[in-house]
């Protein structure tokens, strides 16, 4: 595949993933951020099980979607996908 057209594709994902981690902060802040603040004040190893599992569910969501939409709009992606099917055995 041909350098400008890898540049373009990584800078569409670049831009859908910095528009969904926006949304997705907006989201906690919104919803969440009482929540989280009363299980850190009670409980900071509950708060941190709760902190790590957004984050892992974030990563998968995120490239879950992400991989949707570049395969939508019929691109190559450079995610964790990516990554794997390079290192695969296929």
């Amino acid at each position: 595949m041909e350098p400008g057209l890898l540049f373009r594709n990584l800078l569409i994902e670049i831009v859908i993933y910095s528009f969904l981690i926006f949304g997705y902060y907006l989201l906690v802040l919104r919803w969440l951020d009482d929540w989280l603040m009363v299980i850190f004040n009670t409980n900071l190893v509950y708060y941190a099980i709760v902190g790590l599992s957004m984050i892992f569910i974030q990563a998968v969501l995120l490239d879950f979607v992400t991989s949707y939409l570049m395969k939508f709009i019929k691109t190559d992606q450079f995610g964790i996908r990516r990554i794997l099917d390079v290192f695969s055995d296929r």
